[in-house]
C-alpha cells in the first residue's frame, strides 16, 4: 500500500470512530498548584492556577482552551541603586491558548491522559542583566507546554484531576550576547528554561 492509501485510510478510520462511538463529552477542570523552575540556576518556584474547558470526541480525543497563569519567586540579587537592598527573580506569565488531550481507559474510575498546549504567554520577568542587576520586562510570546494526567473519577459526572507539565517559553528575558567583535553591546531576546507545573482540582464531564 502506498503513503497515499495508507493517509486516507488513517483519515476515514478516524473519520468514521466518532460515528460509531458511543457519544461526545465536554470536559471543564479548575487546577491550582506550584510552578517549579528545574533547569536555571534562578531555582523559581511559586502558585500556579489553571482552568481547562474542551469537548472531547468518543475515540478520547479532546480539544480545548485552556488557562493559566503563574508567579514565582527565585534566587536573590542586589538592588542597582541600593546594594545592600536584595530582591528576588521572578519569573510570572499569564497564557491563553488550545490544548489538545488523548484519554486512555474512558470508561474506568482512573483515566490517565496526555496533552499538547499551544498558547500565547504575556510575562513580565524580573531578572538580573549582565551586570546583576534586576530588571522588569515585558514579553509577548508563543509558548507551548507539553501536559501527562490522571483523572479520577467519583461518579459519571464529577471527579479529581491531577497533572504535571513541561513548558516551554512561557516567559522570555533580554542577555547580552558574548563580547565579540562581531556581537559586542548586542542583546537578544531569550527564552527561559523549561518550568514545571503540578496542578490538582475538581473535574467535571458532562
Amino acid at each position: 500500500m502506498d503513503t497515499k492509501w495508507k493517509w486516507l485510510t488513517l483519515a476515514g478510520v478516524l473519520g468514521a470512530g466518532p460515528a460509531v462511538a458511543d457519544g461526545w463529552h465536554g470536559y471543564a477542570s479548575l487546577g491550582a498548584g506550584v510552578t517549579l523552575d528545574h533547569f536555571s540556576d534562578w531555582r523559581a518556584k511559586g502558585p500556579a492556577l489553571q482552568a481547562w474547558l474542551g469537548v472531547e470526541t468518543p475515540p478520547g480525543l479532546s480539544l480545548g482552551v485552556v488557562f493559566e497563569t503563574t508567579q514565582t519567586w527565585g534566587q536573590q540579587f542586589a538592588e542597582a541603586q541600593n546594594p545592600s537592598e536584595m530582591s528576588r527573580v521572578q519569573l510570572d506569565y499569564t497564557a491563553v491558548g488550545l490544548e489538545a488531550r488523548l484519554r486512555f481507559l474512558g470508561d474506568k474510575p482512573v483515566t490517565p491522559w496526555v496533552g499538547a498546549r499551544l498558547a500565547k504567554s504575556w510575562s513580565q520577568p524580573f531578572t538580573p542583566d549582565s551586570l546583576g542587576q534586576l530588571r522588569r520586562e515585558d514579553f509577548d510570546v508563543t509558548s507551548m507546554a507539553f501536559r501527562v494526567g490522571l483523572d479520577g473519577w467519583f461518579s459519571d459526572r464529577w471527579g479529581i484531576s491531577l497533572a504535571t507539565a513541561i513548558q516551554f517559553c512561557d516567559v522570555k528575558f533580554t542577555k547580552a550576547t558574548d563580547d565579540t567583535s562581531a556581537s559586542a553591546g548586542v542583546s537578544v531576546n531569550m527564552c527561559a528554561k523549561p518550568l514545571q507545573s503540578i496542578v490538582a482540582g475538581p473535574v467535571l464531564r458532562f
